[in-house]
């Protein structure tokens, strides 16, 4: 078809403009992105150097005085990690409670907190720590040779935190208190507690070969256990003070649900779960399902433990071991029986157990 040369040479230059509009459009585009980028870059530089101002003022403010009756202390801070963490690391930390009443020291720290887990933390933990509680009778020095913790918070305070060693080992100059411990060892040992959801919370813990020695008793049989259990009703955070949070909790009728626990210890091997709570005198309540490999296991065990029981509890542990069912574990052949603790009497069936009550625990 025959097209005027006027008409082609238009036809032409607008194709030329058309095309130089996309590649415009198209350039714009990248600018753009390019322009995003460079914003968000900024924007994240300057959100480190703000959570680095906002870790020295607080290092700062812990530094010049008493929070909470609590001093702690981090020597020779520095803060680095940018871009993308907070990383803390002190030559040592201290820590000390009003009154004299607990004072602490450890090796070292090393600590790192992702900006992009606001709240979150872990850190590597360099031993020695060192415990002076006189009221307790302790003055230890602990040692491992791996420590690691971390911890969890938000506007309200703490929400969780939890802690692993290996090869721990803890002596006490001092085993004359309230707690007549020499030595504890263990070949690893953690603990936890984290948020479980609607106010509640989950504790878990294990150890292995754990070896406790005591100034009344010597060596006591090596401890393998774990277990995992529910706080509920806590609330929406530990606070600023988890210890005062955890005990008001207890005081107002704290109930916690025993969702497994193991014990093996001395050949006994003890399994149990169920509910417990706790009255306003601080005497246990509730049912647990209890589980031994053996009677006689069991028994000798708690005459390890407090010496003349056994012929003491004769009775008490025949009709444990009456009422009790077999059943398949795990760890092999055991027997199972629910015991009713009331007041910290402890029951079997509709039979109070013929032993002492549970004292009450002070809070």
């Amino acid at each position: 078809t025959y097209e005027a040369p006027s008409k082609l040479l238009e036809s032409t230059q607008t194709g030329v403009a058309d095309g130089m509009a996309r590649r415009g459009r198209r350039g714009g585009g990248f600018g753009w992105i390019v322009g995003l980028i460079i914003f968000l870059g900024l924007l994240w530089i300057g959100y480190w150097y703000a959570a680095q101002y906002t870790a020295n003022r607080a290092l700062a403010r812990i530094a010049a005085g008493p929070v909470h009756g609590r001093t702690v202390g981090c020597s020779g801070a520095t803060l680095g990690g940018f871009p993308f963490r907070l990383d803390l690391h002190c030559d040592r930390g201290t820590y000390a409670e009003a009154n004299d009443r607990i004072a602490a020291s450890l090796g070292g720290l090393s600590a790192t907190a992702p900006l992009y887990w606001p709240g979150y933390a872990e850190s590597i933990i360099d031993a020695p720590l060192l415990v002076n509680a006189p009221g307790l009778g302790l003055a230890l020095t602990t040692s491992w040779t791996s420590g690691t913790a971390n911890v969890t918070a938000g506007l309200g305070g703490l929400k969780g935190a939890g802690a692993s060693f290996l090869n721990l080992d803890a002596e006490n100059a001092d085993p004359t208190g309230r707690l007549p411990l020499k030595s504890v060892t263990a070949d690893a040992a953690s603990g936890s507690i984290e948020p479980a959801g609607g106010g509640d919370y989950t504790v878990m813990g294990s150890t292995q070969a754990l070896q406790v020695v005591s100034a009344t008793h010597g060596n006591l049989p090596v401890i393998d256990g774990s277990a995992r259990v529910t706080l509920v009703g806590v609330g929406s955070s530990l606070g600023s003070d988890p210890a005062r949070t955890l005990r008001d909790w207890l005081r107002a009728g704290g109930k916690a649900n025993i969702e497994r626990a193991r014990l093996a210890i001395g050949g006994a091997i003890l399994g149990a779960n169920g509910t417990l709570s706790l009255s306003k005198e601080g005497r246990l309540n509730g049912s647990i399902l209890l589980r031994f490999n053996s009677i006689d296991a069991l028994a000798d065990l708690v005459e390890t433990l407090r010496p003349g029981t056994r012929d003491k509890y004769s009775i008490a542990f025949a009709g444990l071991n009456a009422m009790s069912a077999p059943v398949q574990t795990p760890d092999g052949p055991a027997r199972q029986t629910t015991l009713r603790l009331t007041d910290g009497l402890i029951w079997l069936g509709v039979i109070p157990l013929p032993i002492d009550p549970i004292p009450p625990i002070g809070l």
